[in-house]
């Protein structure tokens, strides 16, 4: 999903919820929010380690092109494409957000906008006929590419 999409949907749940939990105060709408939209930090992150360029429209243009690229294959050529690692998108970053909870209650908040940014993933993945699995684990994405790659 696009970045303007998350940016939006991000805030309709981020007010949402202060809506019906004003407790949490700006801070925790601002974390949410926020959580939300910079969880895909990653890909760039991802970008840079593989590329070795910083440059975050570079980055973005290349994102767009395999996003085009991919969606144009048939589900099956999907399941046998090499998806890279993206730390935050898997169950693996949700877990540990999990247990920081009882650290501190602000990666509750953190959690949240995760899990909003996700499931607005899932359904554009499910609307583009996408399997999920790279967006669940990372571990099985890394295990995946290493059988791909040795065929």
């Amino acid at each position: 999903m696009l970045p303007s999409r998350h940016i939006f949907f991000g805030a309709i749940f981020s007010f949402l919820i202060i809506f019906l939990f004003p407790q949490i105060g700006w801070l925790g709408f601002s974390i949410i929010f926020l959580s939300s939209v910079l969880v895909d930090f990653d890909h760039y992150l991802y970008y840079v380690i593989k590329k070795k360029d910083f440059s975050l429209r570079n980055a973005y243009k290349l994102f767009l092109r395999q996003m085009k690229l991919i969606r144009r294959l048939s589900y099956e050529e999907k399941r046998k494409y090499p998806y890279g690692i993206i730390l935050f998108h898997g169950v693996e970053c949700w877990v540990i957000l999990l247990l920081l909870v009882f650290i501190n209650k602000i990666f509750l908040y953190v959690l949240i906008g995760v899990l909003i940014h996700m499931i607005f993933d899932f359904i554009d993945l499910y609307q583009n006929n996408m399997p999920s699995y790279h967006k669940l684990s990372q571990i099985y994405v890394h295990i995946k590419n290493q059988k791909i790659k040795k065929r």
